[in-house]
């Protein structure tokens, strides 16, 4: 009886679609790789750090997740434990709730042993404003280094990410983020109708940086984009990462249709019919590439720069006035069957690319029979 490939993902539970989107496209990627009966998972939130450990472990029983000391976690007997995209690179990056638990005292023990650790889809997350030009000497070095040092491939989803690594001796390969390739999963791109996706959220972006962004500014942006788009004869339909963005919309554009949905099915099954996207969230923008359909990402810190990686438009928020948006909107419709062409042999691409990641890290494909 051949055993089950045990694929270990450090991922993020119950925050937004968006983060679900990144998992999906790698779980994708690997039953490509192996059959999916003979795959099992195990799957921890990196917000919940002390859930690596077994319900019965005294770490958790006793909130000691960061003691390097215990062993036994739910990853130690894994194949292969994968990274699931998300910005690793802040300022203060080695300070989050993982960082110690996770990377330093389980990944970085388990690497030693022999364990293959995979990056895949890692970016930045830094104000627009102010973006590093290196990591040397800077306080986060040290964890970077760690968490290069430990993993046996790291990607990049963003050119800064790159850029960075590189700065402290690491070369990166830039690949775009794994949510690119999460759609195929479920629907087939569809022609285009006069739908446009539209989603919102206040101030631009999830966080000001203290870059003395003007949230009224960027709300009175939007409305007349929206209403410039409808009497254009578009149709705005709203999509929510969260309820909040949910109930946001509805107060501002109660005239439109919106959506939120925690099901990926259900997000590709609205989308794949738009003609093109403007977006706050970049795995909006992303998730829809993946179908083929292209869209202008406006945003408030170096995410942006994964959009960039798709050669899709992408705008910080204080540059993002509404005749620009529109100017660059009405460059996307004219030119929609070309970016469809060229986004989906981007994703195929993309999937070429990250399987030749994964591959040397995987077990032979197993028997039908397993247990």
């Amino acid at each position: 009886m051949a055993r089950r490939v045990r694929i270990g993902l450090l991922t993020t539970l119950g925050t937004n679609i968006g983060d679900d989107l990144i998992r999906e496209g790698l779980i994708h990627l690997l039953r490509r790789l192996i059959p999916a009966a003979a795959l099992k998972f195990t799957i921890v939130n990196k917000h919940r750090p002390h859930s690596v450990y077994p319900s019965w472990h005294p770490a958790r029983a006793r909130s000691l997740c960061g003691c390097a000391s215990f062993r036994f976690t739910r990853f130690d007997r894994c194949d292969v434990i994968v990274q699931c995209g998300t910005p690793v690179l802040w300022h203060g990056c080695r300070a989050s709730e993982w960082a110690g638990p996770i990377w330093r005292d389980v990944l970085h023990r388990l690497a030693l042993q022999g364990m293959p650790i995979l990056n895949l889809g890692a970016g930045s997350c830094y104000p627009w404003e102010r973006r590093p030009t290196g990591l040397a000497g800077d306080p986060d070095e040290p964890f970077v280094r760690l968490m290069l040092q430990t993993a046996c491939v790291t990607t990049a989803r963003d050119r800064l990410m790159s850029d960075l690594c590189g700065s402290v001796g690491y070369e990166i390969r830039p690949i775009p983020c794994p949510a690119f390739l999460a759609g195929q999963a479920y629907v087939s791109p569809a022609a285009p109708t006069r739908k446009v996706v539209v989603n919102f959220m206040a101030g631009g972006g999830h966080y000001d940086w203290g870059q003395n962004i003007d949230a009224a500014q960027w709300r009175e942006t939007m409305r007349e984009v929206v209403d410039r788009l409808a009497r254009k004869g578009w149709q705005p339909w709203f999509i929510a990462h969260n309820a909040a963005e949910l109930e946001l919309a509805a107060q501002l554009w109660s005239r439109y249709p919106r959506f939120c949905t925690t099901r990926p099915s259900e997000y590709f099954a609205a989308v794949r019919d738009a003609a093109f996207g403007v977006v706050n969230r970049m795995h909006a923008a992303v998730a829809a590439a993946g179908l083929g359909i292209p869209s202008i990402a406006i945003g408030t810190d170096t995410r942006t720069l994964m959009i960039e990686a798709l050669g899709l438009p992408s705008l910080y928020v204080k540059d993002a006035t509404a005749e620009r948006i529109l100017d660059i909107a009405g460059q996307l419709a004219a030119n929609r069957g070309d970016e469809f062409g060229r986004l989906l042999a981007l994703r195929e691409r993309t999937v070429t690319d990250y399987e030749n990641c994964l591959r040397p890290f995987l077990p032979p494909a197993l028997a039908a029979t397993v247990h």
